[in-house]
C-alpha cells in the first residue's frame, strides 16, 4: 500500500511533509502523481452512498467524449468545500510548482463499458487551468479506464496508469505540450470520478461573495 502523503479529513487535513517532498520531485519527472487515499473514509462512504442513489444523465463534450454525470447537490456541495481549502490548495501548488491556484472546478462522471461512453485526447488548456486532478469514487475495482498522458508532438505515451483505489487521486500538470485521456472501460463494472482543474486567474474562492459555480465545455 503506498504512503499517504496527505489526506482530506472531516475536519482537518494529514500532512506528511517527508511524503509530499518525494510526491513533488516525481511530478516535476512525470507530470502526474498518486495521492493514495486522499479521501478518508467517512468522507468517502457518505459519498458513495449518494451516489448509489443519485440520478446520472448523458454528458457529450462534442469531440471529446461522452459519459454520465451526476448533479446531486450534497455531492457535489461537499466535494467543491473540501478540495478549495486553502490549506489543501497549498499542498496542491507545493507538488505541482504551480502558484496562484485559486480555485478548483470539477464534475462527478461514470463511464460504463457498452454505453458508448469514451474520452479522446485533449489538453484542457483553457479556462486558467493549471492542474488536473480525478478522484476516484467508484465503489468497486474496474477494468480499463486508465488516464493516459502523453507528449502533444510526438505523441509519446508517458504513462497508463489504472487509478482503482477507493479515494485515491490523480494530479497531473496542464499544459499545451501535454495531453490526456482515459481509455475505455471493460467489464461490467463502472467507473466513477471527480474531474476537474485547480485554477489560477479566478476570484479567490471562498473570499468572494459572488463566486459562481458554472459548467465550462472541455478543449481539445
Amino acid at each position: 500500500m503506498e504512503p499517504i502523503a496527505v489526506q482530506i479529513q472531516r475536519k482537518d487535513l494529514l500532512i506528511d511533509q517527508t511524503q509530499v517532498g518525494k510526491l513533488c520531485t516525481e511530478f516535476r519527472e512525470a507530470h502526474w502523481v498518486r495521492l493514495p487515499q486522499l479521501l478518508d473514509s467517512s468522507i468517502l462512504d457518505f459519498l458513495q452512498a449518494r451516489l448509489d442513489k443519485g440520478r446520472w444523465e448523458s454528458m457529450s463534450h462534442g469531440k471529446i467524449g461522452e459519459e454520465y454525470i451526476t448533479n446531486d447537490l450534497p455531492t457535489t456541495s461537499l466535494l467543491h468545500f473540501v478540495m478549495n481549502r486553502p490549506k489543501f490548495r497549498t499542498i496542491i501548488e507545493e507538488i505541482s510548482g504551480c502558484k496562484g491556484l485559486r480555485w478548483f472546478r470539477g464534475r462527478v462522471y461514470r463511464m460504463i463499458a457498452g454505453a458508448g461512453h469514451h474520452d479522446n485526447w485533449h489538453s484542457d488548456i483553457a479556462y486558467s487551468n493549471e492542474v488536473g486532478m480525478s478522484l476516484n469514487l467508484s465503489r468497486n475495482p474496474f477494468r480499463g479506464g486508465l488516464f493516459m498522458l502523453r507528449e502533444g508532438d510526438s505523441k509519446r505515451v508517458l504513462a497508463r496508469v489504472a487509478n482503482t483505489g477507493p479515494g485515491d487521486a490523480l494530479i497531473f500538470r496542464i499544459s499545451p505540450d501535454l495531453h490526456h485521456r482515459i481509455s475505455d472501460l471493460e467489464g461490467e463494472e463502472p467507473k466513477t470520478a471527480f474531474a476537474g482543474w485547480f485554477k489560477s486567474s479566478l476570484p479567490e474562492c471562498f473570499r468572494d461573495s459572488n463566486m459562481q459555480i458554472r459548467e465550462e465545455p472541455r478543449t481539445v
